[in-house]
């Protein structure tokens, strides 16, 4: 019996369907042909035949067999009732002598009835059989049998959308060296599983409908009310009676979706109608249900309440009109429902009914499908054709991707792309130049080889990350965890965005280099990236991070998040504050969407989103990102927040630098031993701007004796010809540039604007106002002070500011700390009522020849009091700072001592800063020029805007 297939392969007819209803529909001619053409080239892919609920699938599915001249064939069905009625139609070849494709005459098949979970006593009827029938469950315990699962080398998955569950999958990959052919009406899930295989055979709904197979549907709409379920079954009962007042053959389906349910309604119906029902549900034996089922086509009753039975694979036509107390809540499961009614291959039968409530109990693929007004067989028809052509469009998009290293594993046959749903998040990269052959960088510990797809400039991997349990100590254990990447390169904008689970810069910047090469990628500039918000409308902002452009030592990043935290933002935050990040739900062209950015060149949404998805969103937002004509309108107060800008070139009216703030928390160490290990840090360097130029600023970082330059162009990277001096960053040894490139300097000019790497974030010019009240007149005559000499001997500035703190009795401390990395030259605590005032004294001496000619002489003094501002943050950190100087022995109390002054200002008291400039060579009686006046009034504005010093003041002459 081997060759059963084989030797009746001749005896297969293929004859069109004429007007008696004999024959093959085109469908089906169509789906067998190209079944035939597929194994001709391909041996060990599996086909996914799709073909409309009644179009005749199972009529194929038999003649497959036969075409492919197979010797044996497992057929895997998705219920019992559904494997009694194709063991019964193929044992037979009822259907497929009826359309003549056999003779009558013909010699039928073995088939074998698998009814319980495979064992060895099964063994031989299998061998005997030409053909094996059986459900998943059973047929996972034969595939799992490696001397039975040799036997077969064809295998028919009826109503394949099943398949990607995990009993069907098994068996598929249990089987893999049999061809495999998937039959389905819906070639998609809503869990979003991919139906593994190649789609050979597509017949749309539309052409079943012009070819009579798939049969007129009309909705039966009920208004909205609180009695659903009564008026629903006396509906259903009207519109049941009057078609067979019309001599109709037509039969009732009650749908919902629980047992409790389903015995709630049986009750319902007989106290409401005279309707003869039966329930059906998974609890009921297989032989109740076919009682039932003869029973229904008999005509002994009308009708059956029925919880997610007879559906797939069930064949009776007359079956009409549909009573729906639930309804079903995807896709997939509505429209193989709406098939079973849909069927046309019987007599006197007329309109498939749907009768249900008109509420909003159902959205489908965002179309609301129990609705008054929806056009059924227009909107069932096009939902239908628009999800399998996204599948088939799909199924393509994949293939497109191959496999470009030498790993021996096969990426698909590990992970499926199409499985692959990440959510929105995507950092972004302005390039010059991209090479999508490039090997991907070694750090992300490459598990299944590299996916690239040439036509869409998309590269797909998946790493590893080794991480020790939060229970263990040591590094000898290790928790293995999957990370995905996906680097794509959007071609018209020079735009490459990187997902990656591994949110660390050093990732994104080693994937960057790898494909763009060293120094050939940047970050988009916020103004670029705010675009992302452009072209929608009625924003609600959930989430806004806020730089404050004054703050060091205060609220320097404000976060908000709410309902609409817009409306916490007014002109005076507008004022202070640029924008950080943003997160917010807004209304695009078609529908709602989700949007972020933040500074760090980042953008994400709340989506999740399948590959092809998440290339078009980068795309889509990236070609925003490109486009200057783009203007941003919230219509919130969000807009008054000012935009950065981004840097053409530098100004050269730049009068000071600084550290991030993160620099100040963590310092790093430089890598020079000392004694006792390296002790210096970056803040303890001397850190100058040699020369500023539109095209790039010069600088030069002094410590310990060791020099090195440093050229910061307008991207805002660091680079130097020789790196000479490195630093400790956590585990890692850095260049300085390096450092800065992850931790940038700030640069503030005179008119009220801060640079940040790219960035300029302006200020309001006009608020910067100099006012020469803020000059006290010291008389350094009286103390013998030689105003050139700073620091060094009797006659210096430091020892007259000395004098003159000693002799304010008002001071309970006072302390020296000049020296590289100081807080200042001079601290003084005042203790009063209500609180702490602590005066940060910065001295320069006076290089010139003449008062107020020299803004060299002011601007290094200037930077010193605005950077300074950190130490005011809050007591704990000039407390901890205090100790740290004094650990390297860089600061000593000149009044009171240091535990004095620990106990002092641990008291429930607030801190009130003050900045004070000594410098000789401003005078407030001889006229300055307008550039010393725009240093001191920014450094004025800069310092009282900041939150951390209520007073600013010159000490000069």
């Amino acid at each position: 019996m081997n060759n059963y297939f084989s030797k009746h392969y001749s005896a297969i007819r293929y004859p069109k369907q004429k007007s008696n209803g004999n024959g093959l529909r085109n469908a089906q001619i169509g789906a067998i042909h190209s079944i035939n053409s597929f194994f001709t080239l391909r041996k060990n892919k599996a086909a996914i035949v799709v073909m409309p609920t009644g179009s005749g699938k199972t009529s194929v599915l038999m003649m497959s067999p036969y075409v492919l001249e197979s010797k044996k064939v497992l057929v895997v069905t998705p219920s019992v009732l559904v494997r009694s009625q194709i063991v019964e139609d193929f044992g037979e070849l009822r259907t497929l002598c009826k359309a003549t494709v056999f003779q009558n005459s013909t010699i039928k098949p073995k088939v074998f009835e698998l009814k319980n979970k495979y064992d060895e006593q099964y063994y031989n009827s299998i061998l005997e059989a030409n053909v094996v029938i059986s459900t998943p469950q059973c047929a996972l315990v034969l595939s799992q049998d490696q001397k039975a699962q040799k036997l077969f080398d064809l295998v028919l998955v009826d109503e394949a959308h099943h398949s990607p569950a995990k009993t069907w999958e098994e068996i598929l990959v249990n089987m893999n060296l049999a061809k495999q052919i998937l039959f389905t009406a819906t070639p998609f899930r809503l869990d979003k599983k991919e139906i593994r295989g190649e789609i050979i055979y597509s017949y749309p709904l539309s052409m079943a409908y012009r070819d009579g197979i798939f049969g007129e549907i009309e909705y039966v709409p009920l208004e909205e009310n609180d009695d659903k379920d009564i008026l629903i079954a006396t509906k259903a009962e009207k519109v049941f009676l009057s078609d067979k007042a019309q001599g109709l053959s037509h039969y009732l389906m009650i749908r919902t979706n629980s047992k409790k349910h389903a015995a709630e309604l049986s009750e319902l119906y007989a106290r409401n109608t005279q309707l003869r029902l039966k329930n059906i549900d998974s609890s009921k034996s297989n032989k109740h249900v076919k009682e039932v089922v003869e029973q229904l086509k008999a005509g002994e009753v009308d009708g059956i309440i029925c919880v997610d039975m007879l559906g797939e694979g069930f064949d009776f036509p007359n079956l009409k009109i549909a009573a729906i107390h639930s309804a079903h809540k995807s896709l997939a499961n509505t429209l193989q429902f709406i098939g079973r009614f849909a069927r046309t291959n019987s007599e006197n039968i007329g309109t498939a009914k749907f009768i249900a409530m008109n509420d909003s109990e159902l959205i489908i693929e965002n179309n609301r499908l129990y609705s008054a007004d929806a056009i059924w067989q227009d909107m069932i028809i096009d939902m239908s054709e628009n999800k399998t052509n996204s599948e088939e469009e799909l199924k393509q998009y994949f293939h497109d991707f191959e496999q470009r290293d030498n790993k021996s594993t096969n990426f698909e046959d590990d992970i499926s792309l199409y499985n692959i749903c990440p959510n929105c998040h995507a950092k972004i990269f302005k390039v010059s130049n991209f090479i999508l052959d490039s090997k991907f960088p070694d750090l992300c510990k490459i598990t299944t080889g590299v996916l690239v797809n040439k036509r869409e400039n998309t590269i797909i991997v998946i790493g590893q990350e080794y991480v020790s349990p939060k229970w263990s100590n040591g590094d000898t254990l290790n928790d293995i965890s999957h990370k995905l990447f996906i680097v794509h390169f959007q071609q018209s904008t020079n735009l490459l965005f990187i997902y990656s689970q591994l949110k660390s810069e050093t990732i994104y910047e080693e994937i960057a280099k790898a494909y763009c090469g060293e120094n050939n990628f940047y970050k988009v500039s916020r103004s670029e990236i705010h675009h992302v918000l452009g072209e929608l409308r009625s924003f609600e902002i959930f989430n806004s991070g806020m730089l404050n452009r004054y703050a060091k030592a205060g609220e320097t990043y404000r976060i908000m998040a709410g309902s609409d935290v817009s409306k916490s933002i007014n002109p005076t935050t507008g004022k202070m504050f640029s924008p950080g990040h943003v997160f917010c739900k807004a209304q695009g062209l078609e529908n709602n969407i989700t949007i972020g950015y933040s500074s760090g060149s980042k953008i994400w949404s709340s989506a999740y989103l399948t590959i092809p998805e998440f290339v078009k969103w980068c795309d889509f937002n990236g070609t925003k990102i490109a486009n200057p004509n783009i203007t941003v309108k919230t219509e919130t107060n969000y807009d008054l927040l000012p935009v950065p800008e981004e840097l053409k070139q530098y100004p050269d009216n730049i009068f000071m630098w600084d550290f991030g703030g993160d620099t100040y928390i963590t310092p790093p160490v430089f890598c020079i031993e000392q004694e006792g290990g390296y002790k210096s840090t970056l803040l303890d360097a001397d850190l100058r701007i040699n020369k500023i130029n539109h095209a790039f600023i010069s600088l030069t970082i002094y410590i310990n004796g060791n020099t090195q330059e440093l050229i910061c162009n307008t991207s805002g990277i660091y680079s130097s010809k020789l790196d000479t001096i490195f630093l400790k960053d956590g585990r890692k040894e850095v260049s300085i540039a390096e450092y800065l490139n992850q931790n940038p300097l700030s640069f503030r000019t005179s008119n009220d604007i801060l640079i940040i790497r790219n960035e300029v974030h302006k200020g309001d010019p006009n608020s910067i106002i100099f006012d020469q009240s803020n000059i006290k007149e010291i008389n350094w005559k009286q103390y013998g002070t030689n105003v050139n000499n700073e620091c060094n001997g009797k006659d210096s500035i430091h020892s007259a500011l000395e004098t003159i703190l000693i002799s304010n009795s008002s001071y309970s401390y006072i302390i020296y700390d000049h020296s590289s990395g100081e807080i200042a030259d001079f601290i003084t605590v005042e203790e009063m009522l209500n609180s702490f005032e602590v005066s940060l004294f910065h001295v320069k001496g006076m290089s010139a020849t003449q008062y107020n000619s020299s803004v060299s002489d002011v601007y290094e003094v200037a930077g010193q009091a605005v950077k300074c501002l950190i130490w005011l943050k809050n007591k704990g950190t000039l407390i901890n700072k205090i100790a740290q100087r004094r650990k390297s022995n860089k600061c000593k109390f000149l009044s009171g001592d240091h535990k004095g002054f620990l106990d002092s200002l641990k008291q429930n008291k607030p801190l009130v800063g003050r900045i004070i400039i000594v410098q000789p060579s401003i005078s407030k009686t001889i006229p300055m020029p307008e550039k010393i006046q725009e240093v001191l009034g920014a450094s004025n504005h800069y310092i009282r805007s900041s939150g951390s010093a209520a007073h600013f003041e010159i000490w000069g002459s």
